[in-house]
Parts: C-alpha cells; structure tokens; sequence
C-alpha cells in the first residue's frame, strides 16, 4: 500500500507520496500507543507524546499529520477503536481511541 496525492496537487506532493511507507509509519504508531499511551487516549495527546519521544530520539520523526492518518488507517483496520468523546465542558470535544475492542464506546 503506497500513499497517493489528488491529480491537482503539485509535483512535490506526489514525490512525498512515493516516499511514504505506510505499513512501516502504522506500525510505528500502533507500537507507540501501545508502549507510551494508557487505554484512553485523543489524537492531540498521541501527537504530542510521539513528537516528545521521538524529539528525544526514542522514535522515528513522523510528521504530526502522518501520526494523525496512521491512527485513522489503524481504526479502519479495526486495531484501534473510538472509546467515546471527551468532556464538551473542558472545551472542544475530541474522540478518545483505545486500542482494546472491549473499551470501545458504542457511540459515534
């Protein structure tokens, strides 16, 4: 499976898209979850402890937005699943991904 680009988009995209190895970066990030993240945790706090560890050198850099896909890919896969939302009252509600089908939410 290879990453593609539109056929609007410039040169540059496509070339990035030819150099993205998507199985590698899904494994990577459900590794990451998996060792660094507890049940519960949003797209935001994914990214920021991937960038915190790899910054440290404990992780391959990925780009916040490859992070965010992968997670994506990885539920349409079915490995990681939506637990639920997080609290409208803190603020603008996330959805909160476990990587356990038996904490997965049944909402939408």
């Amino acid at each position: 499976m290879s990453a593609v680009a539109r056929n609007t988009d410039p040169i540059t995209s496509h070339e990035a898209a030819a150099g993205v190895d998507l199985i590698r970066s899904q494994m990577l990030v459900l590794t990451f979850a998996h060792e660094y993240l507890g049940p519960y945790f949003t797209d935001k706090a994914l990214v920021a402890t991937y960038r915190k560890v790899a910054e440290a050198g404990a992780q391959p850099l990925l780009s916040d937005s490859r992070i965010r896909t992968a997670r994506a890919e990885l539920a349409t896969a079915g490995l990681v699943y939506l637990a639920g939302y997080t609290d409208p009252a803190v603020g603008r509600r996330e959805r909160i991904w476990t990587l356990d089908a038996d904490l997965a939410g049944t909402e939408n």
